[in-house]
């Protein structure tokens, strides 16, 4: 069943258009994450959800209900910001409990509720601790649970983590997810971060210049990226400009080498690139897969996979292996071979 659904968004600031022709359906208990660079019309329409800014045009609904012109108040949504935005004299249990108060909750409820909440992101004894005397992943841990007291039909979150650093970014990541499978509470997740959203999201919603590019599950956003602009900004991707020789097979030709794609649609003469991630492309030549020749320009240690860059046919490739301690790493210069399975890459129109 739809819990929340946007019809036809779009937002303008005068002559400046950020947001066009939003469409999105969003079931009870999913977590949808946009997905997109700044700038792209993400945060605005999650504001727009909030009722913090009106849309230009188009209707958001909430179990049936237009809201589109509803002021915040009134829509029973929880809002997390990327600032905390606790009161800093107030405590913790306070902080938790402001949204009761306005609502003319009874102090007992209110009570209750605040121990309620404490115990969800067990932090049940700092409930008289003050903002200034908590770290940020534990001000952010109050600022949730602060906007689920007030049991919201929806909870948005706005690029909650990016103040916080990698180790407390990762661990309040995981609560945030259990929490909201706990719950079963519809969150609508802004983030600039592909990890953070192949990680936490049932969907994602890849946004561009204020427009979907692509919607979808993590798996099929990351493997089937529908558009040049997914499959760059999600993951790391070699994208090689090819010739079609057979159409009807998928056979291409990259300089003198032949290739051959495992998924390819309708090819209409426009210019054509070979996709392949770097995690499918192995050392060493291969009977039956894509093998090409190449110089290496580059190795780069990232921990737990060291990434080699090679120059094949003038086209930059590059590829991950595990950072084993038998690896045996090729040197600077030195001619490669390197293969991939066929079904492993396919056919992309260029973008103009």
């Amino acid at each position: 069943m739809t819990h929340l659904e946007l019809s036809h968004i779009r937002k303008a600031f005068g002559p400046a258009v950020v947001v066009e022709d939003f469409n999105l359906a969003v079931t009870q208990g999913e977590f949808i994450s946009f997905l997109g660079p700044s700038g792209c019309g993400k945060t605005t329409t999650l504001r727009m959800i909030a009722g913090f800014e009106l849309p230009t045009a188009g209707t958001i609904t909430i179990d049936s209900t237009d809201l589109t012109n509803t002021p915040p108040n009134k829509r029973n949504v929880g809002m997390v910001f990327q600032s905390y935005a606790l009161f800093p004299n107030m405590t913790v249990a306070h902080n938790v409990g402001y949204g009761l108060k306005i609502t003319s909750k009874s102090k007992t409820e209110m009570m209750q509720r605040v121990h309620e909440m404490l115990a969800l992101i067990q932090m049940e004894e700092f409930a008289q601790r003050y903002p200034f005397q908590l770290s940020g992943g534990q001000q952010q841990r109050v600022a949730l649970a602060r906007a689920l007291a007030i049991r919201p039909k929806l909870l948005l979150l706005d690029e909650p983590l990016s103040a916080l650093d990698a180790k407390i970014r990762l661990e309040l990541r995981h609560e945030i997810r259990r929490i909201q499978r706990q719950l079963g509470l519809t969150t609508i997740y802004v983030t600039h971060d592909q990890e953070e959203a192949l990680s936490l999201s049932d969907r994602i919603v890849v946004m561009s210049k204020g427009k979907i590019e692509q919607v979808g599950t993590p798996t099929e956003i990351y493997n089937a990226p529908a558009t040049e602009f997914v499959a760059r900004f999600v993951g790391h991707i070699n994208l090689l400009p090819v010739t079609v020789l057979n159409p009807a097979n998928g056979v291409v030709s990259l300089g003198r080498q032949t290739l051959r794609a495992g998924r390819f649609g309708q090819l209409n003469g426009r210019p054509v690139q070979l996709a392949v991630r770097p995690e499918e492309i192995n050392l060493g030549a291969k009977p039956d897969a894509n093998t090409l020749n190449g110089e290496v320009e580059s190795v780069t240690y990232l921990g737990s996979i060291v990434r080699i860059g090679l120059r094949i046919e003038h086209h930059p490739l590059s590829l991950d292996v595990f950072n084993e301690h038998t690896l045996k790493l090729p040197r600077i210069s030195e001619t490669l071979a390197i293969h991939f399975p066929v079904d492993a890459c396919w056919l992309m129109e260029k973008s103009d």
